[in-house]
């Protein structure tokens, strides 16, 4: 069918043509939009699917508040010698202070057994072995001998103790007990009952804070007086 239109109105055709090509750019329009939201709808998909949580708010598990938390120079649970008591038995009390500030200062039950009966004026190398939590946390023992002063060095020889309870302990008591979003995010690693670990390294074990001014990764590291968290 051919539409007629009067020869004198050549603008009655450009209206026309004019018309039609609005109508294609409309639906050429639409057609974009709806491939721009197609895409952008697959875009923020893609994105969700590959995001993954902070591992600072995922990592470990929440430290809870303590009832009471330990100061960290944790005493044996048995009375200390005295000043006139004998030497090895003032060793013996300051190797389980030692151990006990390893494990986070939470007071727990200790011995300890030492390869000498006695110690004499004399220099004298020994070794005396700490039991805590039901492992053996040993100690090379140098005397330099004397009559009034008797000094001595003791050296872990096989690491020293990590605790669980004591880990949580010190984490709270070092960045939770701030409050606010410090100890609402604050999580540590799971930490075995006791294990030894290397002195001075870091244990292979951590505490985080997730958010606020302390948020980071803190490694847990045992030295031969105690633990820090840094």
């Amino acid at each position: 069918m051919i539409e007629r239109r009067p020869a004198g109105n050549p603008a009655g055709r450009r209206s026309t043509i004019n018309t039609q090509r609005g109508n294609g750019e409309a639906v050429q329009r639409d057609k974009w939009i709806r491939t721009a939201a197609t895409v952008a709808l697959v875009v923020a998909t893609a994105s969700a699917c590959g995001s993954s949580p902070d591992p600072l708010l995922a990592n470990g598990t929440p430290v809870p508040s303590p009832t009471a938390t330990p100061s960290g120079k944790a005493a044996p649970q048995h009375p200390a010698p005295g000043k006139k008591a004998p030497v090895l038995d003032q060793i013996k009390y300051d190797l389980e202070s030692r151990v006990l500030a390893m494990g986070g200062g939470v007071p727990q039950q200790t011995s300890t057994a030492c390869d000498t009966a006695e110690v004499g004026d004399k220099p004298q190398k020994f070794t005396c072995t700490v039991k805590y939590l039901g492992v053996d946390v040993p100690f090379a023992v140098e005397t330099k001998g004397g009559f009034i002063l008797m000094q001595y060095t003791a050296t872990p020889t096989k690491g020293g103790v990590v605790t669980d309870e004591g880990v949580r302990a010190r984490a709270w008591k070092q960045y939770g007990s701030y409050g606010g979003k410090a100890a609402r995010s604050l999580r540590c690693d799971q930490v075995p009952k006791v294990r030894l670990v290397p002195l001075d390294k870091p244990s292979g074990y951590r505490c985080y804070v997730g958010e606020g001014g302390l948020k980071g990764a803190y490694d847990v590291i045992v030295t031969a007086n105690g633990m820090r968290l840094t």
